[in-house]
């Protein structure tokens, strides 16, 4: 059996500006052609990923930073937050005045207010088909706790540290800087405590009977950290966080120097 390799997508795969590199194209194409199995692993949820990147025929999915993994087309595994844990989190993120929504596989679910608000703060990051992607499904409810399938929350433009969020919400839910953006203390990305990318990908090996000496995993942001350091070999991008960069075992050049295919090459993959 080859080796499984988890890819990133946003800053790894397709870079702030929606554009992935050619030389990335090529080289998935001919990591699969040479035995091995790609698969994103996303902090998106599984509505939120390009129609276009799925094309490319990856073997597998994680999405939601772990709480929803796919293989072959069928749901695998799944995890979603409880309606004490949804509203806590949300009554702790109303005291911060943030502007938050939730993801499902099929959906994003906010109220107009915080929509708005979010919205606002894309617009001056991403440019429009990106815009697009993630929210063209949304759902418009004021209270998220009436739920049964909230894989995580997102939030931003709060008047309350990531520290202090992390500190508060400490034995129910894990929570990290936003990876969309350069890291902000006012922008995070909430999962139940322990669900994550490396969650994600051991269920994945697990079902697929893959092991995990045999893993790869390639990102750039902070909800990458568990999955470079679960990996037989973590790869951080150029343009990574230096906490990435850190703890990965080799650092490729930057997503737009073509960062992905110098690592497949460099690794023999090849």
């Amino acid at each position: 059996m080859g080796k499984v390799l988890f890819f990133d997508v946003d800053g790894t795969l397709v870079n702030f500006r929606g554009q992935m590199p050619e030389s990335a194209r090529a080289a998935l194409k001919k990591v699969q052609e040479n035995g091995h199995q790609i698969v994103l692993c996303s902090g998106r949820s599984r509505v939120q990923i390009y129609p276009w990147l799925l094309e490319l025929g990856f073997d597998g999915i994680v999405a939601a930073t772990g709480a929803y993994v796919e293989y072959g087309g069928e749901t695998v595994y799944t995890h979603y937050m409880s309606e004490d844990e949804i509203r806590r989190v949300t009554m702790l993120l109303d005291e911060a005045d943030a502007c938050y929504s939730a993801q499902a596989k099929d959906r994003m679910i906010t109220s107009a207010a915080h929509r708005d608000r979010q919205l606002a703060r894309f617009r001056e990051l991403a440019d429009d088909e990106m815009i697009e992607q993630i929210w063209q499904h949304i759902e418009l409810a004021d209270h998220l706790d009436q739920y049964e399938d909230i894989e995580k929350l997102v939030y931003y433009e709060a008047k309350m540290s990531v520290p202090k969020i992390r500190e508060q919400l400490s034995g129910l839910c894990d929570v990290t800087e936003s990876s969309f953006e350069e890291a902000q203390d006012d922008s995070g990305e909430i999962t139940c405590s322990g669900v994550n990318k490396a969650l994600g990908m051991q269920k994945y090996i697990v079902h697929t009977g893959a092991a995990k000496a045999d893993t790869i995993a390639f990102g750039d942001g902070p909800n990458d950290l568990d999955m470079v350091e679960y990996a037989s070999v973590g790869v951080a991008m150029g343009n990574a966080v230096q906490a990435l960069k850190d703890r990965a075992d080799f650092v490729t050049k930057h997503i737009d120097e073509d960062g992905i295919a110098y690592a497949l090459q460099k690794l023999g993959l090849i």
